[in-house]
Parts: structure tokens; sequence; C-alpha cells
């Protein structure tokens, strides 16, 4: 097994970053972290991204609890408080695709 180097965890944190500093804007703004055939709660990412884009911008505050990384993968997850008023916790897979990290599946639950 191969370890991560710190240059890994800084690149996946910025790929996060965007997801999370993205979806405070527009489905456009968290589209380049994710990879073109991302999946979210099973289906296509670009629901996500409409989703977003019908919610219209917002101020929700995330952080990154959990990272694992092995050789070109990694599992993140994230906590999103006060999207519109609701909360969430977000499992985030990635790949180091083409030397950059992309979530490449997320899956999502509210927390009520």
């Amino acid at each position: 097994m191969n370890a991560a180097t710190l240059q890994d965890y800084a690149e996946i944190m910025q790929t996060l970053t965007i997801y999370l500093e993205g979806g405070n804007v527009s489905g456009e703004a968290m589209k380049p972290a994710f990879h073109a055939n991302a999946i979210v709660n099973a289906g296509p990412a670009s629901a996500l991204f409409e989703g977003v884009d019908k919610a219209g911008p917002c101020d929700a505050k995330g952080r990154i609890d959990i990272l694992d990384v092995v050789n070109d993968i990694a599992c993140a997850r994230v906590v999103l408080e006060n999207w519109h008023g609701m909360n969430f916790v977000d499992f985030h897979q990635l790949m180091k695709i083409d030397g950059r990290w992309q979530i490449v599946s997320k899956i999502y639950t509210e927390i009520k």
C-alpha cells in the first residue's frame, strides 16, 4: 500500500473546497470538483447541479471530518450546515485521474 503524500491531501482538500464553495453559488461553480461521469445518490451528478441552481445562492458552512487516501483513491465525509436551512452529511469518493483528484461519486442524507 502506498502512502498518500501531503500534496495528495492538499489537492483533495482543494477539490472538496471547490465543491463546498460552489454549492453556495451555482451548479456550474461546483462542476470542476466532479468527474464528467460522476454519480450522486445513484443518479447523474447533473441533478445535483440543477438542484443547486434552482435553490439559488446561500451561505452554508461545511467541514471535512474524515479523509482516507490509498494510492489513487480517497473517501471523505463532509458535513454541510445551513444549506437553505438544511443540514447534510455527504460521503465523497474521489479518484486521481489524469493527475487530478475528482469526485466520482457522492451519497448524502439530510440530518433532521
